[in-house]
Formats: C-alpha cells, structure tokens, sequence
C-alpha cells in the first residue's frame, strides 16, 4: 500500500497549506497522502496513520503530524473517516503517546471518543430501549433493516430532513423499518409532529444518556442504517445518502450512478488539486481507481466507480473536464467485454459515446468552421467605431485579441450571467471581440443553420463560449469569463 501510494502521489497536487503552519512543505504532502488514501477501509487509513505518526522521530514533527492527521478526519466528510479519528485520538492521544496543543483539546478529544466509539460503521448497532406513543416498550433496532432518526421538534434542520424523510417513507422502495426517535421532553410538540407521518415507528426515549452516549447524538438531526444482522450499515446519514446505500443493498447487480454522495465525493476529491488541475490528473485518479477495483478482481466495484465518474464528466461543462472526458472514455468505457450486459449498454456505453462525440466536435487546435451566423458583435466602443453591431458574420473572420464566440439562450439565468461578464470583457479589453449568437433566434429563424450549429458545437448545455485565435483556430472551449 505505501509503495503504491508513494508512485501516485508523485502526480498529485494538493490543496494551500494551512495559512501559518510550521511545516507548511509537509503539510501539503500530507494533504496529498489523505487524497490518495480517500475510499480505502478504515482498518487500511489506521495502519497507514500509524506508520505515518511513528515515522516521525523529532517529538514536534510527531505532534504536528499526528495532529494533522486527527484534524483531518475529524473534520472530514466522507462517512467513515470519523473511524480514523476515534483511531488516532485513542492510540496516540489519549494514550498519551503524544500530547495535545492544549489540555482542552485532549477533554474534547476523550469526549468524542466516548461518544462515537460504540457507533461506527461495520460494528454491531447498540441496542436501545423506548416507548412508543401507547406507552408500549419497543426494542431498537428491530428485525431487517432499521433506519434510525433521531430528532427534535424545536430544530429547523429537523423539520427540513423530516419533509424529506417523509417523501422517503411514502414512496418507499425497500423493506425497510424506520424508527423517529424523539429526543425531546414536550408531549404536546411530539403529538403534533406525529399527526400525517405515517409509515414509521414514531417512540421516544426517556434517557437521554443511552442514546447521546450510545450512537453520539450530541445534535439533531442524525440518521443510521443498521442491517439485518445489526450491523451499522452508515451514520451521520441525510435522507438522500439512506437511499443511495440502500439502492445498493438492494440493487443485486443492478447499478445505480450519478447519486449525490458520489458527485459530492468528486468534487472534494477534484477540489483538492485547486487551480493546478488538468487533464493528466483527472486521468492519474481513473488510472488509480482502476488498479485498486479492475486491477484487484472486483469487477462491481469497477463498474460503479466508473459509471460514476463518467456521469460526473457528462455533468461538468469546464474545460478541463470535458477535455479530459476523451481519454477517460476511450480508456475505461470502450471496453466491450466489460460493459457488456444490456444496462451497461443504455446507462453506460451510450453515455459515453454520446460525451465523446460533444467533446470532440470542433477540437481545441482546429480551424473554427467557416460559416455565416446571426449575431450581435461587441466589442469596446471608440469615437469612430460602435460598441455592438448586428448582422450576419463569418466566423473565420472574427478577429480579436481575444476573440471569443457565444452561444446563449434569452431565457438562461446562466447565459444572463453570462452576458453580464461579456460586457466586464469588452470594456476592459479594447481588443476583445465577442460575437453573441442567439440560439433560440436562430433555430427559430433559421432552423437548417441552427441544425448545422448543434452538429459542429457541443451545445448540449448553454452558454457556450469558445475561445478564438487571430487566425480563428480553436484555443478554449467551455471558458467561463
């Protein structure tokens, strides 16, 4: 795993150091080690944490680090990474192996030790006793699966998730049980809170130290799945999250891609390269991913986290994305004899060829086509020479320096947007020529050249700004401006 990790991270760039670290080089290293171990077991980041901390022989540099990396998972958003936290503080803080900045931090880390520990992903699910509204003792979790809420009626983050949790229940897809767990003291409120919601075992708990203690419910809301076996499935769950890891309980196969959690997930992973991201690195965390699923014989595993990445390349219209969506498709996607089964088909290799075929139309390098369109020309005005004109113009013949091309609809909060930072361009940039072209005009008045557009641009989604040269060769598209 070291060895494996050390050839990656040569390629990985990580976010700005901490604004006033000590060690700010080995700060941002270790910043580029906790990308890399992002989606491995639990079991696999202590190890490595271990070996990070105990690496360290000056007692400062241990202290950083191993802060460092408590910090981290403290912080984190991944579910799970809570696990490593609970890990590092019991094994090198509270152990005393390494002391804490401040004696406040060791009391707050022993409180949050205590109050996760019993609860983390893959343990057995503590078991609590309440009472339902009758008065009648209920055992939690019970039999099959159990979803866990708990909840205060006076928290307004409760009563959005409760609205979604509703929707959840009434539209349920899965054998699922799931328990309101009321972890307040009015009887009145609760009544009114179980009036039209149906479907669940509403009860309430009258000690407050079994679940505060027992699963760290510390706050409101929080939400666990505990399977059948009373193993705890996911913590610290939203309604949206319970559905994904339940489509995958119950998918047998069947694979569903593009779930928030997943897109969410690239995105802090991508966000982690800051400015610096390109194309090779996109293709270093596929090429990665590849060797830790395909590589390792899990051919599931393979299929979800590709299809996933797929539909976050199809849902990012940025240029490095887009450019990096050509290779990433002909590498992972045009592979026949893995993406064989009819839902790979539809969901999958269709998808793909269709984002190959946008992102390739009219590549960065080549000359823009030589075509007349409708447009409105802006560019800054001067004594002699307007600011915007009308008119039909030839697209080889846009000069400017820059020169960029715009394609827009009227009725787009995007494209308003967009056509505010047009405006920015032209009276910063004397030079700066930007050609604006109406789609809905043109399909409307023109629909054959509006047809010729849609085949030679990728428009599937607007605006759509392409970047010209003086000599009109392609040199950005997808810029934001």
């Amino acid at each position: 795993m070291k060895k494996l990790l050390a050839s990656l991270l040569t390629a990985v760039f990580a976010v700005v150091a901490w604004a006033q670290e000590p060690y700010p080089e080995l700060g941002a290293k270790l910043d580029e080690y906790f990308t890399a171990l992002a989606g491995e077991p639990a079991s696999v980041q202590n190890k490595e944490c271990d070996y990070l901390i105990a690496s360290c022989q000056d007692s400062l540099v241990r202290q950083y680090v191993a802060l460092k990396v408590y910090n981290h998972y403290l912080q984190s958003k991944i579910m799970g990474d809570d696990a490593v936290a609970v890990h590092v503080a019991r094994e090198w803080f509270l152990s005393g192996k390494v002391a804490m900045a401040e004696e406040m931090d060791l009391v707050n880390a022993k409180v949050f030790v205590a109050f996760n520990e019993a609860s983390l992903i893959g343990m057995p699910a503590p078991v609590l006793q309440a009472f339902d509204p009758s008065g009648a003792r209920v055992k939690i979790p019970g039999e099959g699966y159990s979803v866990l809420y708990f909840y205060d009626t006076g928290c307004a983050t409760c009563k959005v998730e409760s609205a979604r949790l509703k929707a959840f229940v009434k539209e349920r897809k899965y054998p699922v049980t799931v328990y309101a767990i009321y972890v307040g003291q009015d009887e009145a409120s609760w009544e009114a809170y179980r009036a039209g919601f149906e479907g669940v075992t509403h009860v309430w708990s009258p000690s407050p130290e079994d679940w505060q203690r027992l699963y760290g419910v510390l706050q409101t809301p929080r939400m666990f799945l505990v399977s059948p076996s009373g193993e705890i499935l996911g913590r610290g769950l939203d309604t949206s999250a319970l559905q994904l890891l339940l489509n995958r309980e119950f998918s047998a196969g069947q694979f569903v891609y593009g779930e928030r959690a997943q897109m969410e997930a690239l995105d802090q992973l991508f966000a982690a390269y800051g400015d610096s991201l390109n194309v090779s690195h996109v293709m270093d965390v596929a090429d990665y991913m590849a060797a830790r699923t395909f590589g390792e014989g899990n051919l599931d595993a393979f299929k979800q986290n590709f299809g996933d990445m797929l539909y976050y390349l199809s849902s990012r219209k940025t240029e490095v994305f887009r450019e990096a969506a050509v290779p990433f498709v002909k590498k992972y996607i045009q592979l026949p004899d893995v993406w064989d089964s009819p839902q790979d088909q539809a969901q999958v290799v269709s998808l793909g060829e269709l984002l190959l075929d946008l992102c390739t139309r009219t590549p960065v390098g080549s000359p823009v086509p030589d075509m007349q369109v409708p447009g409105v020309l802006r560019r800054k005005p001067c004594l002699f020479v307007p600011g915007s004109r009308s008119g039909a113009f030839s697209l080889r013949k846009l000069k400017g320096a820059p020169a960029y091309l715009v394609f827009y609809s009227a009725g787009c909060a995007s494209c308003q947007e967009m056509l505010a930072a047009v405006e920015r361009v032209v009276q910063e940039n004397r030079r700066a020529r930007v050609l604006l072209v109406n789609m809905d005009a043109v399909l409307n008045d023109a629909p054959q050249l509006g047809r010729q557009l849609l085949d030679t641009f990728d428009l599937s989604a607007l605006p759509m700004v392409v970047q010209l040269d003086k000599k009109g060769v392609v040199q950005h598209k997808y810029v934001s401006l």
